[in-house]
């Protein structure tokens, strides 16, 4: 039985009890701007980047590629890159070899379900993509043409990735999604990367999406704790997203198991509806560099 059984109540949609904040930005009454409809094609008027930071684990995957898939049933055209240099989401969406061609060599792009397209793009291979060759110019031209394409660019990296990429998703990053767990470490953690991003773009969104919470009660003082140091010691501002339950155990068989559990499924389609209407009320806001042309020239002037 999972959690919210043993609370007697279903997850429902519970996106407004993640939006009180958007008021505090000048934008309408939230009550009055309902989710979108399904069969409704979400705005195209810009593409956006955001990027998801986790421990690098199977849960920050499970998040990315759920969610990216969440935000494609609602209308979206979602580019996935892995920024991992160990690819979690090109393995857990396509298995250990994905990311290989038929002649063994590592592919850049790849295409998902609903649409989705998925870019394992870690350091080592942002170098091949820059280099000035035939393989390298065809593969970025492949990237920008995907950009151009997508809605949004939902990002994957570890708080360990975050340093090799730091200049090139403060200027590209329309907005952070930190995970964070209710133990004290990755407390730590979710705070030591809050505090990196803000010191290389002081006005950049962060929110974070509470994790591995095992009781409803964990949520508020795990935001309360994260958001309390964030305000005390760097004046800022999180936003907060939302939760995902635990994922038990943690073996292969029942990882593969939850991608199908209808609480945690109910979780991400929460978080994504959350991530439309935002979009939705920004879509005014420019100012983001293209993320595959900032690498492209960053990765090329450090060579």
């Amino acid at each position: 039985m999972t959690t919210a059984r043993k609370l007697g109540k279903g997850l429902g949609d519970i996106s407004h009890l993640f939006l009180s904040g958007a008021q505090d930005d000048g934008h309408p009454d939230i009550a009055e701007i309902t989710a979108p409809d399904q069969n409704v094609a979400a705005p195209k008027a810009a593409a956006k980047t955001i990027c998801v930071l986790g421990d690098g684990s199977f849960h920050d995957a499970f998040l990315v590629i759920n969610l990216s898939l969440a935000l494609a049933r609602l209308g979206m055209r979602i580019a996935v890159v892995d920024m991992d240099e160990q690819l979690p989401c090109v393995k857990f969406f396509l298995g250990e070899n994905g990311k290989k061609q038929s002649d063994g060599s590592e592919k850049i792009a790849q295409e998902g379900p609903l649409g989705v397209r998925l870019i394992g793009l870690p350091r080592s291979l942002a170098v091949k993509v820059a280099a000035d060759n035939e393989p390298g110019r065809l593969a970025y031209a492949e990237l920008e043409e995907i950009e151009r394409a997508a809605d949004l660019l939902v990002l994957n990296a570890a708080h360990a990735t975050l340093p090799a990429f730091r200049q090139e998703l403060s200027s590209t990053v329309w907005e952070f999604l930190v995970r964070v767990a209710p133990e004290s470490a990755a407390l730590a953690q979710a705070y030591r990367t809050i505090k990196t991003i803000f010191s290389e773009n002081p006005l950049t969104k962060i929110g974070v999406i509470i994790s591995d919470i095992e009781h409803m009660y964990e949520i508020e003082p795990t935001y309360a704790a994260i958001a309390g140091a964030v305000k005390k010691y760097l004046d800022k501002e999180l936003y907060k997203y939302g939760f995902l339950f635990r994922i038990q155990p943690a073996d292969a068989a029942a990882n593969i198991a939850s991608f199908y559990d209808a609480d945690l499924s109910a979780c991400v389609s929460n978080i994504a509806q959350i991530i439309l209407l935002r979009l939705s009320l920004h879509s005014a806001e420019s100012g983001q560099e293209k993320f595959f042309e900032t690498v492209y020239a960053r990765v090329r002037g450090a060579r």
